[in-house]
C-alpha cells in the first residue's frame, strides 16, 4: 500500500502491507494499489500429477478485508462472507483437483462455480484476483443450493487433511452449509426444472455423491460397519446411486449443450452396466467360495454380478482416472447382494472388502471410509466366522490393503 512518508521498512516486503494481506507498492508503480498478495492466478486443471500429490499441507493464506457478496436473490439468498470466500478459494485451488478427470476439473474449475454466484461488476472484479476465470462479471445465474454444496465439500475436505484419522464431526461451517445446500436443492427439485436449471442441479447432486461417501461417523474400525452396533444408517451411504440416477434423467448431463457434454466418455462409463464376465475368467478362489457352475446366473446366484464386476478391476491400479470404473461396482450392485450385506453374510462381506482394498490409499472422499470399513470388514470375518478357512486365506489381500494389524 502507498505511504506518504518514506517508507522505513525493507521493500518490496513492507510488514504492514504483509499483515493487511496486499502487495506493497511504494516502489513499484506498476502494482495497483491494495493488489491481493498470494494470489497467483491458477493454471487450467491438470490433475493427473495430482494423486495424492497435490500440496495440501501449504500455510493458510493471509485473512484479508473482503467484501460481502451476496448470492442469489429472494428465499435463500445469503452473503459471502470472508470464510465462505476463503472456502470458495481453496474449493478452486485444490478440492477440485481431488474428484475426477481432467475434462472434470476443467470443467468444474472453470464453469460450475460460475454457476454458483451472481454477482455484479464492482465484487467481480474483487473476486477475479482470487478465483478467476470461474466468477464472471456477467454471469446471471442464481443458485444459492450449488454454492452451498461447494463450500460443504471444501469444509469436508478441510477437516480430512487437518486429521485424516481421528476428526469425524462436521465443522459448524460443514454442517450448516450441508442442511441449507440440501433443503435448497430439494425445493428446486420440487419445482419445474427449466433449461438453465439442469447444468447446477447435476453438479450439486454428483458433489452430494462424494459427500455421502464421506460421511463415516467413525475414527476406528471397531466403530465402523459391520462391527459397530446395527443402526437405521447402515449401508445408506450406497444408495445415493438411486438419487443421482433420478437427478441425471430430470437433467440430461450429456446433452450437446450442457457444461457436463465434454466429459460424456466419463460417464457412458459409469452410467453403462459392463458384460458379465464368464466364469472361467473370474478369480478361481471366488468361484469356488460362491459355487458358480456353468450355468449360473445372476438371477440364480446373488454373487454373480458382484464377482463380475470386481474381476473387471482385478489389476486394475486405483487412481484418480480409474475412479470412474471402481464406481461401477456401486451403481450396479444388484438388490440381492445389497440384501446379503444387510445380513451380514460372510461371503458378501469378503467380495466388499475385497473392492474397498485398493481404493484405502486412494482420493481422499474415498479412502477413509473404504480403510475403515475393510478393517472392521476384516475384523468381523475374524471374530465371527474363523471357522471358515477360505475366506480366512481369502482376506490376506484385503487385510494387506488396508494396513489391518492383528
Amino acid at each position: 500500500m502507498k505511504c506518504h512518508l518514506k517508507c522505513d521498512e525493507d521493500q518490496p516486503k513492507c510488514q504492514k502491507c504483509v499483515a493487511f494481506g496486499v502487495i506493497c507498492n511504494y516502489s513499484l508503480p506498476l502494482v495497483q494499489d491494495l493488489q491481493l498478495a498470494s494470489q497467483n492466478k491458477p493454471s487450467r486443471a491438470s490433475p493427473e500429477g495430482y494423486f495424492g500429490q497435490v500440496a495440501f499441507n501449504a500455510k493458510p493464506q493471509p485473512a484479508f478485508l473482503y467484501p460481502v457478496v451476496t448470492v442469489g436473490a429472494g428465499h435463500g439468498s445469503f452473503e459471502l462472507g470472508a470464510e465462505s470466500i476463503s472456502l470458495l478459494d481453496r474449493f478452486h485451488r485444490r478440492t477440485v483437483y481431488t474428484f475426477g478427470g481432467t475434462r472434470n476439473c476443467e470443467i468444474y474449475q472453470e464453469q460450475v462455480t460460475s454457476l454458483a454466484i451472481e454477482v455484479g461488476r464492482r465484487h467481480a472484479i474483487f473476486l477475479e484476483q482470487l478465483i478467476s476465470p470461474m466468477i464472471h462479471a456477467d454471469s446471471a445465474m442464481q443458485n444459492p443450493f450449488l454454492m452451498h454444496v461447494i463450500l460443504t465439500l471444501t469444509a469436508s475436505h478441510d477437516r480430512f487433511l487437518s486429521s485424516p484419522v481421528d476428526n469425524t464431526k462436521r465443522s459448524i461451517a460443514e454442517a450448516y452449509h450441508w442442511s441449507r445446500g440440501v433443503a435448497l436443492l430439494n425445493q428446486k427439485l420440487s419445482d419445474p426444472i427449466r433449461p438453465q436449471d439442469r447444468d447446477p442441479l447435476w453438479a450439486a447432486a454428483a458433489m452430494l455423491g462424494i459427500l455421502s461417501i464421506t460421511d463415516i461417523e467413525a475414527s476406528t474400525p471397531w466403530e465402523a460397519w459391520p462391527l459397530r452396533p446395527l443402526g437405521p444408517s447402515d449401508l445408506v451411504w450406497m444408495n445415493l446411486s438411486h438419487g443421482k440416477e433420478a437427478v441425471w434423467k430430470a437433467t440430461e448431463p450429456m446433452r450437446p449443450d450442457g457444461i457436463f457434454y465434454p466429459m460424456r466418455e466419463d460417464y457412458l462409463i459409469l452410467m453403462t452396466k459392463p458384460p458379465l464376465c464368464d466364469m472361467h475368467v473370474m478369480p478361481k478362489e471366488f468361484v469356488e467360495l460362491c459355487q458358480f457352475t456353468k450355468s449360473s446366473e445372476p438371477e440364480q446366484n446373488p454373487y454373480f454380478t458382484a464377482v463380475s464386476l470386481l474381476t473387471r478391476l482385478w489389476h486394475v491400479k486405483c487412481t484418480q482416472t480409474t475412479m470412474t470404473r471402481y464406481m461401477q461396482f456401486l451403481g450396479f450392485m444388484d438388490p440381492a447382494f445389497k440384501s446379503l450385506l444387510h445380513d451380514k453374510d460372510p461371503r458378501a462381506l469378503l467380495i466388499l472388502a475385497c473392492w474397498y482394498g485398493p481404493m484405502c490409499q486412494s482420493l481422499w472422499w474415498m479412502a477413509r471410509r473404504a480403510r475403515l470399513e475393510c478393517q472392521a470388514i476384516c475384523l468381523y470375518l475374524e471374530v465371527f466366522h474363523a471357522d471358515e478357512k477360505d475366506i480366512q486365506v481369502m482376506l490376506a489381500q484385503p487385510k494387506g490393503q488396508c494396513e489391518l494389524s492383528t
